[in-house]
């Protein structure tokens, strides 16, 4: 049956999707990402759900889903040992931890592509030790067929 919904933790300092500059020069030059952390954290995401995927569906092709889905994510940030604030109101940015998450969910092949995501619940807390740090995310797909009314 279709899946409608999955939910996986990755642990670690989560990475955002940062800028990115050509080195090389303009002509032959390449893309290289401002933040040297970012891919080794959407390869961590990405493996993280293609190995879940397969616990979960044995013998089953990652789907690479094309219809809308939501996605809730809540990262957990190691608090500063200095900092006494309740929230972590700072750098790292939300939208930029989204677009790195997104990217890595689009990159580990379950969804084709993040534009396919019509809503997102996104939260940043702080946690107390290293071993807590992550993102804890689900997805949900949503039901495409449009839903007519009946004319009387």
């Amino acid at each position: 049956g279709i899946v409608d919904e999955m939910t996986f933790t990755v642990a670690g300092i989560p990475a955002t999707k940062g800028s990115y500059r050509i080195v090389g020069g303009r002509k032959h030059g390449r893309l290289v990402a401002d933040n040297e952390r970012e891919l080794p954290w959407r390869s961590a995401v990405a493996n993280t759900i293609r190995r879940q995927w397969w616990q979960e569906h044995p013998n089953e092709r990652l789907p690479r889903r094309k219809d809308a889905c939501e996605i809730d994510a809540v990262w957990s940030l190691l608090r500063p040992r200095t900092i006494r604030r309740a929230h972590p109101a700072v750098k790292p940015d939300l939208d930029k931890l989204a677009r790195a998450l997104f990217d890595a969910v689009t990159d580990s092949g379950l969804i084709f592509d993040d534009g396919r995501i019509v809503r997102a619940a996104l939260t940043k807390t702080y946690c107390t030790s290293m071993r807590e740090q992550g993102v804890r995310s689900t997805i949900h797909w949503l039901d495409d067929e449009p839903h007519r009314r009946e004319e009387p």
